[in-house]
């Protein structure tokens, strides 16, 4: 991950926090989330490598971001998108921000995720991440709960990040067919893409 975008505010602002401190990560503040979706999505587009996140206030954060997500899941874009999301540990029926963000999100991403244990957040996201940028590419949505983002508990290791492999071109005759026909073709046309 090397640019993420969003609006620090309720439920968030830790982790954007924490992304200053990043010599990996380069924040870059916007002031609307819709903007910062189509920002994502113009990073990976035109990044070399790198995919576009964005880190979003839950609820209302996520309704504004759906444009650049859905253009994103249409055009096979990866996007991996972060945001907080309510207590899972409380006793009250209704939260601020309340919206049950990963049902919103299921029919735009290639997979949402809803962080429940604190030793589930680093895998998730490279899970997330893996999945964005493999197979056909997509966003993917991963929210992390507010009692889970202020886990104040030291921890002893982190996960280590191993990049998903590149899968090899086995079929050797598939290329040579694409030039026999490109050869003997008259008005010859290649329309490459996912």
């Amino acid at each position: 991950v090397s640019h993420t975008f969003g609006i620090p505010g309720v439920h968030n602002t830790e982790l954007y926090d924490e992304l200053y401190k990043s010599e990996k990560v380069e924040p870059i503040l916007v002031v609307h989330e819709g903007g910062a979706s189509f920002i994502a999505d113009a990073m990976s587009r035109t990044g070399g490598g790198r995919i576009g996140t964005l880190n979003v206030v839950p609820a209302a954060g996520i309704t504004h971001a759906m444009s650049g997500i859905g253009e994103a899941f249409l055009d096979g874009i990866p996007m991996l998108i972060l945001s907080g999301g309510i207590s899972i540990d409380g006793e009250f029926g209704y939260q601020l921000h309340e919206l049950d963000q990963v049902e919103l999100l299921r029919p735009i991403t290639k997979a949402a995720y809803r962080i429940e244990k604190h030793e589930d957040v680093v895998p998730t996201i490279f899970e997330a991440y893996e999945r964005a940028v493999t197979g056909v590419p997509g966003p993917t949505f991963v929210e992390i709960p507010y009692n889970i983002a202020l886990f104040q508990k030291k921890i002893e290791t982190v996960p280590a990040f191993v990049p998903p492999g590149v899968p090899a071109f086995t079929e050797r005759s598939l290329i040579d067919e694409a030039v026999k026909l490109l050869r003997n073709a008259k008005k010859p046309g290649i329309f490459v893409g996912w």
